[in-house]
């Protein structure tokens, strides 16, 4: 199967330098890399993915080592999230190596309504890439971070450099998964259970995993967990 990054984040937000860094210095010199964006997104002749009424849809493999996926950074990245889950199991072709979220400080600085924005992306990727970061004062940045710090979450937080560069970029690509999401993990069900000789159920139960906190439903259809739009934030600083 072909190794696949997905890269979330805004628009805006420096994703275009962070996707370009990867693919230049992530992977050994030589290996074929492609880089498909959201066609909301993408320029005239760049390749390509779509999300269209809540599905996507990916070009075959071909012959590339490894692919990046970026999301589109003006709508839902819950919606593509699910809709890419729902695309890798579909095709059999694919295998999620990471999932890494740009953040641009300075712009959750500027529109803290976007911390909420924010925490599903954080909770989905293995790398978190601070960018701008010198731009947002301190205490901003302490305040992003804090939750994910106080509930130990084990993705790395690395910067991207004013200079456009990565201390390591390899080690945004390679290694065991960072994140909080097993979406994408194969796991028995039974590991996901927190049962012990001493909390054992009374009756019989299925053995199916449960949807990620973040796709779970109610009877509706409804999503349990609502995550704010971050369209007019990013309107209002010019960005869509």
């Amino acid at each position: 199967m072909t190794p696949l990054v997905i890269v979330l984040g805004a628009s805006g937000s420096g994703r275009t330098a962070v996707v370009k860094e990867l693919a230049e210095q992530g992977w050994p010199e030589g290996a074929e890399v492609r880089v498909l964006r959201e066609s909301r997104e993408a320029s005239e002749g760049a390749l390509t993915w779509t999300f269209t009424d809540g599905v996507a849809k990916l070009p075959p493999p071909g012959g590339s080592e490894s692919t990046i996926v970026v999301t589109c950074g003006s709508i839902s990245q819950v919606d593509q999230m699910e809709a890419l889950h729902a695309a890798v199991g579909r095709d059999g072709c694919w295998q999620v190596k990471r999932v890494v979220t740009v953040v641009d400080c300075l712009l959750a600085h500027r529109r803290p309504e976007l911390t909420e924005w924010y925490a599903p992306c954080v909770h989905f990727s293995d790398v978190v890439v601070l960018n701008r970061r010198w731009e947002a004062p301190g205490r901003s940045v302490a305040r992003l971070l804090e939750p994910y710090e106080k509930q130990f979450y084990p993705c790395l937080f690395i910067n991207f450099t004013k200079a456009g560069r990565l201390a390591n970029p390899a080690e945004v690509i390679e290694g065991e998964p960072l994140r909080m999401s097993h979406v994408f993990d194969d796991i028995d069900p039974v590991d996901e259970m927190e049962f012990d000789e001493d909390n054992l159920p009374d009756e019989p139960f299925d053995l199916v995993r449960q949807p990620d906190k973040y796709f779970a439903r109610d009877e509706l259809g409804r999503r349990r967990m609502v995550v704010p739009d971050a369209a007019p934030a990013l309107r209002a600083e010019g960005r869509i």
